[in-house]
């Protein structure tokens, strides 16, 4: 879904320049979310892995369904940019389907701001029509790996939320 949905949703920004004050290289991320993270790196990670769980499920509702879907883990301009492409991708009878895998590389935070590095495994995620379930689009160049930065910065509410998403054209090795 990494590509196909952010393919039909856009992506956003150009790349970030974030100072690294601190790199926490990341073993390979399990599927399921760490349930109580205890460091800021953690809970970055996991509303990272997080977003594309609930992005998967926004790209099946109506777009106001997904905003509300999405605010816990989108914030400004980035969130309206992707309510629109779920409102196109719907206006044309499409949604996501399949799985995408995130494979944090690494983690950068600088304050209230962080970058997360991603080398996200796309090959299970696809673009169907919503009345047959047909495939209408595959990972990008089928590429089974997406080099995936993403930008998030923390609310005053505390949490942190996605501000932007690059994918890359480079190509990447996920963490063994």
């Amino acid at each position: 879904m990494a590509l196909v949905v952010v393919a039909v949703c856009g992506c956003q920004g150009q790349k970030e320049a974030l100072p690294p004050i601190t790199a926490t290289p990341a073993a390979s991320v399990p599927s399921v979310a760490v349930s109580s993270p205890r460091t800021t790196h953690e809970r970055v990670q996991q509303t990272y892995i997080e977003y594309w769980k609930v992005l998967a499920q926004a790209g099946k509702e109506d777009p106001d369904q997904a905003r509300a879907l999405l605010k816990a883990y989108v914030m400004g301009a980035y969130l309206d940019h992707l309510v629109d492409g779920v409102r196109k991708m719907r206006d044309k009878g499409q949604e996501p389907a399949g799985q995408v895998s995130p494979h944090v590389k690494e983690v950068w935070i600088a304050g209230g701001d962080a970058k997360v590095v991603d080398c996200q495994g796309v090959s299970g995620a696809h673009l169907v029509t919503t009345r047959s379930g047909q495939v209408v689009s595959s990972a990008k160049s089928g590429k089974a790996f997406a080099n995936i930065e993403a930008t998030l910065q923390r609310g005053k509410d505390g949490r942190w939320r996605l501000a932007s998403l690059h994918i890359k054209d480079e190509s990447c090795t996920p963490p063994s």
